[in-house]
């Protein structure tokens, strides 16, 4: 199934979502290939390390470029009690009125006079999955994250309401991810597509995932790690391994991030970017009361080159249908919080 896959994937043990500090989430995003539009759907349970704060909270935004370029984003969050949150049959995942099944979803959100709605199916183009966090960092509690990715390659179909006007979604490629955690990282980058051209202008069988974040034990922010996944010519590289972590090459700032992974005599180059302007920014809440802050943005810019032994092979262009996300511990004084 596809929700109870995540935490098989990973064979971990867990706590129940309803007791102890922790924080638990499942998420969509998907791009049309035809329009500059993005969703993302995220449901998150929320017990607070004191145990006076249980919610199950939904989000959902939206990105449309508009045809003079600006970026029209819409970002809503509503917030439940924790009792609103049930699991049904094939794991579905229930909160209040919007609930994410095995290959379907259905929704809607009201906040602040705005209101986005959805009704969505969703398939597997293939069973690509990825660990985004090294085994060897959990075992010896470097890490006590779990995230995964257990389709990185989906394909939408539904329609999504944003504020009465209705947008139609067909073969949309996008997502699934899942995270389980007692507390969030300190900080991260993160980037997904799949939905890329080759230098024939040509749709390419290409995927890519990434991640560069830091973990905190205690008061000691540790060194960032970084975790790749790419789908290349009909093979899977994953990028996962504690050898590879801490080496990875990657650099970010508020909306731009450069990254080189390598393996045997392949070399994955890329370069993310959105402007300022195009991203959402969401206040986010830890288990222990502290804050983070995201800045979303699902229709950046990413290429990629593959060189194999120095020389250039292949290269892959998304422009406009790649999700990037920046989290920090500190407000992005460029871009306005819209929750």
């Amino acid at each position: 199934m596809i929700i109870s896959r995540p935490l098989n994937t990973i064979a971990a043990e867990t706590t129940s979502p309803l007791t102890g500090a922790l924080q638990e989430k499942w998420f969509l995003k998907f791009n049309d290939p035809t329009q500059p539009r993005a969703v993302w759907l995220e449901w998150d349970l929320l017990t607070s390390k004191n145990g006076f704060k249980r919610t199950a909270d939904v989000w959902a935004a939206f990105f449309q470029r508009e045809p003079h370029q600006e970026v029209k984003k819409i970002a809503l969050k509503q917030s439940l009690d924790i009792r609103a949150f049930s699991r049904g049959k094939e794991d579905q995942i229930q909160m209040g009125a919007c609930t994410l099944g095995s290959n379907s979803t259905h929704g809607k959100i009201h906040s602040k006079g705005q209101t986005i709605e959805w009704k969505l199916s969703f398939k597997p183009v293939r069973t690509s999955s990825f660990n985004l966090v090294p085994q060897a960092l959990s075992k010896y509690g470097l890490s006590k994250h779990l995230a995964v990715t257990p389709y990185e390659d989906l394909v939408f179909t539904g329609v999504v309401t944003v504020n009465g006007e209705s947008f139609e979604f067909k073969s949309a490629r996008g997502m699934l991810g899942r995270s389980l955690a007692p507390k969030n990282w300190h900080s991260w980058v993160w980037g997904h597509c799949n939905l890329f051209k080759n230098e024939k202008n040509e749709l390419a069988d290409f995927i890519f995932e990434g991640i560069t974040t830091r973990s905190q034990i205690g008061p000691w922010v540790l060194p960032k790690f970084s975790t790749f996944y790419f789908r290349y010519q009909g093979k899977d590289y994953l990028f996962n391994h504690i050898r590879q972590a801490f080496y990875i090459k990657s650099k970010a700032s508020l909306n731009e991030w450069e990254f080189q992974a390598d393996i045997a005599d392949l070399s994955f180059r890329g370069l993310m970017k959105a402007e300022l302007k195009d991203f959402a920014g969401l206040t986010l809440e830890d288990t222990n009361g502290s804050l983070l802050y995201s800045a979303k943005s699902k229709l950046s810019d990413l290429k990629i080159l593959v060189y194999r032994k120095g020389k250039l092979e292949a290269s892959f262009n998304s422009n406009g249908n790649s999700a990037f996300e920046v989290v920090s511990r500190q407000k992005n004084p460029y871009v306005p919080l819209m929750i």
